[in-house]
């Protein structure tokens, strides 16, 4: 091998991490249209008036303004509206603001948003908001997503199954393969 030659190996490494991004990024893309709360290119100023009116924990989903994230969560808090750019690094999407050492890793946004949600639904106060002071008094609360448009009547009786069916009894049910694996496709209730 000449000096300068890229190396055959790094090269194949290199190009399955490339191609797995782009099937994570593209499948999460796709799941996120599903759920018609995210919103691609509305603007964070844009996001504050729409959520301006909304409840405490309403949230969305939208393209981030900043080209070195492809996310932004923008949710409605105590103190206003607020966006939090979605960190995607080394295959996995993160929340930028959350100050907990530990903060969780997904495959995929609506696997984050999940979580997060789960947590606020229980009443949970272990992840905040890092506040520009450096103050982490906001507690992360995401409790209902705000949709854009009416969603397909598939799409809307998915995720009423899911809300009464456990993932372990999805093949259980009887249904053809293709319905289960729709079901599978968008784990989620709302």
């Amino acid at each position: 091998m000449t000096a300068g030659t890229p190396s055959p190996t790094r090269s194949v490494e290199t190009d399955a991490s490339t191609e797995l991004d782009l099937q994570r990024i593209g499948k999460t893309v796709q799941t996120l249209h599903a759920s018609c709360w995210y919103w691609e290119a509305l603007s964070g100023k844009q996001a504050k008036t729409i959520l301006r009116s909304q409840e405490v924990g309403t949230f969305l989903i939208r393209d981030s303004e900043n080209c070195a994230f492809l996310f932004s969560l923008s949710v409605k808090t105590t103190r206003g509206t607020t966006s939090v750019r979605v960190q995607y690094k080394n295959g996995h999407f993160k929340l930028d603001s959350d100050v907990n050492s530990d903060t969780p890793e997904f495959d995929c946004v609506l696997r984050l948003i999940d979580y997060y949600r789960r947590d606020s639904l229980r009443g949970g106060e272990k992840h905040y908001w890092l506040e520009p002071s450096g103050r982490r008094e906001v507690v992360v609360k995401l409790l209902k997503p705000l949709r854009h448009s009416v969603p397909s009547l598939q799409h809307r009786c998915r995720t009423l199954i899911n809300l009464y069916t456990s993932k372990d009894d999805i093949g259980q049910l009887p249904l053809p393969p293709a319905l289960k694996q729709f079901l599978r496709d968008y784990p989620y209730s709302y």
